[in-house]
């Protein structure tokens, strides 16, 4: 074996170890994507991580000067509007921001910088329900993916922060869900005949490995595509075939 080959390995090896200890890997089971920060979720529908190079590191400082540039007001890289959040908190790895809509339940969704230099998201209430059809909306997904690598991008330059990076997006529950929130030109599912494309897995576990700088735009489409190979299809329907944004991501959504 090549010492490039061996190092990688070795780099492979140290971002399994982390993800196993937050149950992202599939054998979790009930318990995937909800180990680390997730933990504090009642429940969770996606989970999208940007691990950097040393999981161990600590370049980070969780102080006011970083929860203040975490709490940034930002437009998005893609033009629409943001997700929002109404706390914050500092955990003892990692600040937080997140929307707890009562006191006595878990977070709904939150942004977290960890010491180490990774940012990662995670969110209920993403997937909804059509009749009796579970729906995951992709162009939300593709934005909360877009977002994140975009702050991972400012969080390396400001911290120093190394790659490469392990970018891993979780869906839970997803057997016989289907895809919606499509761009303009694309056909929505509506419970019936017409959603093409399911997932044949318990869960979703997406995997993109990043070794020079990371483009967010790219990481984000590129995610997206992989979305839509697990469901079973390959449109790119984040993908406008029409109107205004023919050709490109369609930032017409909420959160």
């Amino acid at each position: 074996m090549s010492t490039a080959l061996r190092d990688l390995d070795e780099q492979r090896d140290r971002w399994t170890r982390h993800r196993v200890g937050q149950a992202l890997a599939l054998d979790a089971g009930d318990k995937f994507a909800l180990g680390g920060i997730a933990q504090h979720m009642d429940e969770i529908d996606m989970r999208f991580t940007a691990l950097p190079s040393d999981p161990e590191a600590d370049p980070v400082q969780l102080d006011a000067d970083t929860q203040a540039w975490l709490g940034e007001n930002r437009p998005t890289p893609y033009g629409g509007p943001p997700p929002s959040f109404t706390h914050d908190r500092a955990t003892s790895d990692s600040l937080v921001r997140y929307t707890q809509y009562r006191e006595d339940a878990g977070w709904d969704r939150y942004l977290a910088l960890h010491r180490h230099g990774g940012v990662e998201l995670g969110s209920r209430g993403v997937a909804y329900d059509i009749r009796e059809l579970r729906v995951f909306p992709l162009r939300q997904i593709v934005g909360f993916v877009w977002l994140v690598t975009e702050l991972q991008v400012k969080a390396a330059e400001r911290w120093d922060v190394e790659g490469p990076y392990e970018f891993t997006l979780a869906l839970r529950a997803t057997r016989r869900a289907t895809l919606g929130s499509f761009a303009e030109g694309w056909a929505e599912p509506d419970g019936g005949l017409r959603h093409i494309g399911t997932s044949v897995d318990d869960h979703v576990l997406i995997r993109l490995e990043v070794h020079d700088d990371p483009d967010p735009e790219t990481v984000a489409l590129d995610i997206g595509d992989r979305v839509e190979n697990t469901f079973g299809t390959t449109g790119r329907r984040h993908i406008a075939n029409r109107g205004e944004y023919q050709g490109q991501f369609d930032p017409r959504f909420g959160y």
